[in-house]
């Protein structure tokens, strides 16, 4: 279909009556990062969560790396080795300990052997200024150290993208600036990144282009400047307003 990173195309899901997604079309270039921003209720997450087939769309095609995501669960494996995703609520094991938690994707989705796993996780985790950690369990560490464990943990598989599903709206306000480092580090790596979030510094900063959604659909899209300075779009214009009052 396309040479991008990611291409969705008429891409329409609902639940039940409400149609949560409304005929989004959308490019992700290679090395790109775009930021996904916009209200409560948008449709931010069910679009990002489409990417790797978390969330089952009603119609239209995703399609990520040349696979087309659907149902056929060894396309999805496939993808889901080569996307991380990162949760706004960190998603780890909290019976595992940091290292555990970061060895098991690798045995499990690469079937790597364990003694390899443990070099790449702390080499990630040390990476991740968490490697002094590895021993303790979740709850034993600060909820910035736990979203820095969950970027551990993705990177161990090596992604050529990384999805970021508000990464930073379940930490506490001086543990965002840290996470929101490690991403910038990654898009100047030239990492495909796609990231819902509502730190707008962060976007103005980091990405290449930013969309606003409103009731499931694009309704703007360009680079920072274009957005946050000459919005075009009523909804917009509102938006911006808001973040800057």
């Amino acid at each position: 279909m396309t040479d991008a990173a990611i291409a969705i195309r008429a891409l329409n899901t609902h639940f039940g009556d409400y149609h949560a997604l409304r005929d989004i079309d959308l490019d992700v270039r290679k090395g790109e990062t775009l930021v996904i921003c916009g209200r409560s209720g948008s449709g931010k997450s069910t679009l990002i969560r489409s990417i790797n087939g978390l969330e089952a769309y009603s119609s239209g095609i995703v399609e990520v790396l040349g696979m087309v995501v659907g149902d056929n669960t060894r396309v999805l494996d496939r993808v889901r080795k080569r996307v991380g995703m990162v949760f706004q609520n960190f998603n780890l094991f909290p019976h595992m300990t940091v290292l555990e938690n970061c060895l098991l994707p690798q045995v499990r989705a690469l079937g790597r052997e364990r003694g390899a796993a443990r070099l790449e996780a702390m080499a990630q985790l040390t990476a991740m200024h968490v490697e002094t950690h590895a021993e303790k369990y979740p709850d034993e560490i600060s909820g910035g150290q736990r979203q820095r464990v969950a970027l551990a943990r993705a990177l161990c598989l090596k992604p050529e993208i990384m999805l970021f599903d508000e990464p930073t709206s379940a930490l506490d306000p001086e543990m965002i600036s840290e996470v929101l480092d490690v991403i910038q580090e990654l898009a100047r790596a030239d990492m495909t990144i796609v990231c819902v979030t509502h730190e707008m510094g962060f976007a103005r900063a980091v990405a290449d282009r930013v969309i606003l959604m409103a009731e499931g659909r694009i309704i703007e899209e360009g680079t920072p400047e274009q957005i946050f300075t000459n919005p075009q779009h009523p909804i917009t214009r509102d938006f911006i307003g808001a973040i800057k009052s």
